[in-house]
């Protein structure tokens, strides 16, 4: 291997290993965009599933998408990316995954509201 291209590699190797540890590399742009967990709720509420069918749809267990929208955990990878779709336009994945929910009857509220609304 000529040395030109061992310098490349080695430094290659030094930015992933910093990028693992959060540090800054320059010229990487990471994108992120993380699923709120209002989002999680009013996604599943427009497409009409419930827990566990939004649970099956996304490959997860209810305890997940329980735990996503009570704010505990956040999704990420493939669900965040399903459930923004999801969000977008609903029928691609209705066509994708054959389901056809109808929709759901209420828009989901914090615990603070419904708090306030029971004093």
């Amino acid at each position: 291997m000529k040395k030109k291209h061992f310098d490349a590699l080695l430094k290659s190797v030094g930015e992933a290993t910093a990028h693992a540890r959060g540090e800054r590399v320059a010229g990487l742009r990471v994108h992120v965009r993380s699923v709120d967990r209002s989002e999680v709720a009013t996604v599943r509420l427009k497409v009409g599933l419930t827990q566990a069918q939004f649970a099956e749809v996304l490959g997860a267990s209810v305890g997940t998408v329980r735990k996503w929208e009570i704010g505990e955990r956040s999704p990420s990878g493939a669900a965040a990316t399903l459930i923004r779709v999801l969000g977008y336009d609903p029928t691609i994945v209705r066509k994708a995954l054959g389901f056809s929910p109808s929709p759901a009857q209420r828009t989901p509220r914090s615990r603070i509201a419904r708090r306030k609304e029971a004093i």
